[in-house]
Order: C-alpha cells, then sequence, then structure tokens
C-alpha cells in the first residue's frame, strides 16, 4: 500500500510541474508577443487641450495706397511739417510749408526780441485780462501734452503752439502799454519779422482729405488702385526693391493717403493660392501682435505664377512705413480641442478616439473641423447631427463624449 501510496503522489507532482511549465511559457509567450507588439506599434497617452490650428504660408508683400503726392515749387529750401506724420488732414488745409530765404536769420532775429520782452515785461505792470488768463491755461495744457509724449513732430507742433499764444499775450499786454513804449516797439519788430516768415513761405494744402505721410517712395504713381491686371510677377520683380526696407522720409514733399484701406500684391504657387478664388477671406499676419481680416479682390495668372491682390480694411503704421514687407497668409484659423492626427482612428468614413478615463478605455465618436499634416482639431457631434446621421435617441444617449484634459491614446 506504501509504495502506490508513493506512486500517486510523484503523478501529481509531475502533473503539477507540467501545468506550472505551461503555464509559464504561456506567459512568456504572451510577454514577447506583446514587446513585440509595443515595437512595432508603441502607444502612449495624449492630454486633450484647447489648441489653435492653421494653414499659413510666409511670402513678400508689395503696399498699394490710394496717395496724392503733394509737392510745391520751392522744395529746395527744405520744409517745415505743420501736420504731424499718421495724423489726418481735411481738404484744402495746409499739410507743409517751404522755408523763407533767410529764414535762420530771421528766427535768430525773433529770438533775441523774445528775450527782450520777457526782460521787459518783468519790469512793466501788467494787468491780467480774461484774455491773457485763457491763453495761460492753453500754455499750460501744452506743456503737460509735451511732457507726455515722445514723438519729437508732436513735441515741435506743441512748441510752434505755444510760442503762437505766447505772441498773442505779448500783443495784448504791447497795445496795453503806452504809446511810444519800448515794449510795444519790441512786439512791433518781432511782428515784422514774423510777417515775413508767412508772407514769403509757399505752403502746401491738401487736395483731398486723408492721413498725412511724408515717406515719398516715387512709387506712388506706379502703384494704382483703378485697374489691378499690370501687378504681374515679372513687373513686381522688375522693381527691385528689398523687403523691409523703411521707406525713407522726404524733406522735399509730403502726401495724403485718401483711404482707410489699402491693398497687398503677392506672388504665390503654394497649393492653397492655386485653389483661391475671388472673394475669399484671409487673415494677413504682419507680426505676433497685428493680424488683419484680407479678401481677396482680384488674380493675375501669367506664365505658371499668380499674382493675388488681397484688400485689408485697415491701415497700421506698419502699412504706411513699406512698399514691400513679408507677411504671413492665414488661409484658414480654427481653434478648439487640438488632437494629434495619429490619435485619429478612421472607421467607414468616421473618426474615433480612444478615451483612457480612470484606467477604462472608450472609443468617442468625433467631428474633425481642420487637420494637417500633425494635428487636427475636433469637436463632438451635436445631437441634431448625429440624429441625420441615423443614429436613435438611445445610442446618442449612450454614446461618450470627449472634452479638454481628457486622456486619449496615440500612436507614435
Amino acid at each position: 500500500m506504501k509504495v502506490k501510496t508513493q506512486k500517486k503522489i510523484s503523478a501529481k507532482v509531475i502533473v503539477t510541474r507540467i501545468f506550472t511549465i505551461l503555464l509559464l511559457t504561456v506567459l512568456l509567450a504572451y510577454l514577447i508577443f506583446n514587446s513585440i507588439k509595443l515595437f512595432t506599434s508603441p502607444t502612449d497617452i495624449f492630454v486633450v487641450e484647447e489648441g489653435v490650428l492653421d494653414s499659413e504660408e510666409t511670402v513678400d508683400a508689395y503696399v498699394i495706397r490710394n496717395e496724392i503726392v503733394l509737392q510745391g515749387n520751392n522744395y529746395k529750401n527744405g520744409m517745415e511739417r505743420i501736420i504731424v506724420e499718421g495724423n489726418r488732414v481735411g481738404k484744402s488745409e495746409p499739410v507743409f510749408r517751404y522755408y523763407v530765404n533767410g529764414e535762420d536769420t530771421i528766427k535768430s532775429e525773433i529770438d533775441e526780441l523774445d528775450k527782450e520782452i520777457a526782460e521787459v515785461q518783468k519790469s512793466e505792470k501788467i494787468n491780467y485780462t480774461t484774455d491773457i488768463e485763457v491763453l495761460k491755461g492753453k500754455i499750460k495744457e501744452l506743456e503737460e501734452k509735451i511732457y507726455n509724449t515722445n514723438n519729437i513732430e508732436e513735441i515741435n507742433k506743441y512748441k510752434k503752439e505755444i510760442d503762437d499764444y505766447t505772441y498773442k499775450i505779448s500783443t495784448i499786454v504791447g497795445e496795453s502799454s503806452p504809446k511810444g513804449s519800448y515794449l510795444k516797439e519790441l512786439i512791433d519788430k518781432k511782428t515784422e519779422c514774423m510777417n515775413k516768415l508767412t508772407s514769403g513761405a509757399e505752403e502746401i494744402k491738401a487736395t483731398e482729405s486723408g492721413t498725412v505721410s511724408y515717406r515719398v517712395d516715387n512709387l506712388e504713381e506706379v502703384f494704382t488702385t483703378k485697374d489691378f491686371n499690370y501687378l504681374t510677377e515679372d513687373f513686381l520683380n522688375s522693381l527691385e526693391l528689398k523687403t523691409g526696407e523703411l521707406i525713407e522720409t522726404s524733406n522735399e514733399k509730403g502726401k495724403v493717403i485718401t483711404e482707410f484701406n489699402c491693398y497687398l500684391a503677392v506672388v504665390m504657387n503654394s497649393e492653397a493660392a492655386k485653389n483661391a478664388k475671388v472673394d475669399d477671406n484671409v487673415i494677413i499676419k504682419l507680426d505676433s501682435e497685428n493680424k488683419l481680416n484680407a479678401k481677396i479682390m482680384h488674380i493675375n495668372e501669367c506664365n505658371g505664377s499668380r499674382v493675388l491682390i488681397f484688400k485689408i480694411d485697415d491701415l497700421p503704421e506698419k502699412l504706411l512705413n513699406y512698399r514691400k514687407l513679408s507677411v504671413n497668409v492665414i488661409w484658414w484659423e480654427k481653434t478648439g480641442l487640438k488632437v494629434p492626427v495619429s490619435a485619429l482612428k478612421e472607421q467607414e468614413g468616421k473618426y474615433y478616439l480612444e478615451r483612457n478615463r480612470a484606467g477604462y478605455n472608450v472609443d468617442v465618436l468625433v467631428k474633425v473641423l481642420k487637420q494637417n499634416e500633425s494635428y487636427a482639431i475636433v469637436t463632438n457631434y451635436t445631437t441634431n447631427e448625429l440624429q441625420e446621421m441615423g443614429y436613435s435617441y438611445k445610442q446618442i444617449k449612450d454614446m461618450y463624449t470627449i472634452k479638454q484634459y481628457d486622456k486619449i491614446k496615440i500612436s507614435k
């Protein structure tokens, strides 16, 4: 009996060992299979977040504006600006004036007279009338404006206004002074000098209202907006303009930009440009802070190239200062849930994301709004959309959704 019992125990051990070996073999095979699968098709977790996706390209653009150049006969004398760069001017209003011959000498004489007038006024008893008090108040306001600006043109403009008000105060004081007084004599001399400046100066007025600029490159009449057919690639290249070069400020002439909008002419041969049509809307990005809405107004095709003319209903300073500059054309831009394209699983023309929440994976049906080679902007379908796709109320109710900060699986 003991011998038989020993045989039974040995059989159990053998069976146990065989089972253990088989179990270990299966486990090892499973580990090897998953290792190979991980190596050939590795997965990772991506956290869904709000993002922006766009299709854009960097190009050189030629700036076209409605411009009227202003120039007089005495342009060799140099000029004094009446309207500051970038400010508006009305029709028939003075924009700038040319200096008269001997202006520096006359101005020096006026400066000396101002010093003498100031000294004499200190010694004379002055009755400050209401008019004088008003003028002194205006001078104080202008001094505050000078303190609060760094624009040299504005500072010079305010100083000129202060000089005018100071002269008016002196005139009022002089008129109240006794006949034949020294103060009145000095004021009369200053008036005579000022008349020399104004009577001999050539003042240039605006023929149309608009924005004043003194950056003149002599291309104002070359780039016109009446007919865009002349804007071909060969024509633009023939101008040999440098990208990003500031238009120099002129000391002989100025101009008035008559409209608030402008146009950009761009040579483009990308796939997006080839598919573009008149009236398509795009975004023009000048820099990180300036994005402008634009519309395609005209397209010229010649020798396999395309020139697109964009209209921008705005005229920021950067588009005043350059004739040719680098911009980004954004064909489309979408904001929403941004996911890697590699996370999308396509089944029968529909797209799914494998969502992982609390260790539980589910497939979520999503609508792809826009995508490029790397990323896609997705959203959840609305109930109406799902019903139109043929889903029942119960199916829609049981569906999962995707939201910000969800974890999804992607294949590397």
